[in-house]
């Protein structure tokens, strides 16, 4: 929640698209937290995850996997067939922010974590466990085909 005093916003938080464009609303960065995030653990950024029950079966998580790989290397080798879709639901509608955002975020972890990828999101979880915000992770919670 941002801080509000005599109707000014004294901080927030932006996300998203508007990391790029905040400076046009006379905003100020008082800290980066993925900065942040990337000098204290020295990981990458864990942003999301695909969640799936594992009672899907070993074969339906393997096939539901290959399909976002092959979905994320397709957009990577025709990015312009996704910019109608990204446009539509971007914050920000200027297309060179839309490619600055996706150039950011879709990157290698986004085809496949490797190492530091699961040792971020398993330090996150970790965080989070020991604040009681989620379930302590159990030794095979981040096994994914």
């Amino acid at each position: 929640m941002p801080a509000v005093r005599d109707g000014k916003v004294d901080a927030g938080l932006v996300i998203h698209e508007a990391r790029f464009t905040y400076q046009g609303y006379g905003l100020h960065k008082l800290a980066d937290m993925g900065e942040h995030w990337e000098a204290t653990t020295g990981l990458p950024i864990p942003l999301g995850a695909i969640i799936a029950r594992r009672s899907l079966g070993e074969e339906t998580l393997t096939r539901l996997a290959d399909a976002i790989r092959t979905s994320v290397r397709a957009a990577w080798d025709d990015p312009e067939a996704s910019r109608p879709y990204v446009m539509e639901h971007a914050q920000e509608m200027d297309p060179a922010v839309a490619d600055q955002h996706i150039g950011l975020y879709v990157n290698e972890f986004t085809a496949g974590l490797g190492e530091d990828g699961y040792a971020a999101v398993r330090g996150l979880l970790t965080r989070a466990a020991a604040e009681g915000l989620v379930p302590p992770l159990g030794p095979d919670a981040l096994r994914f085909p």
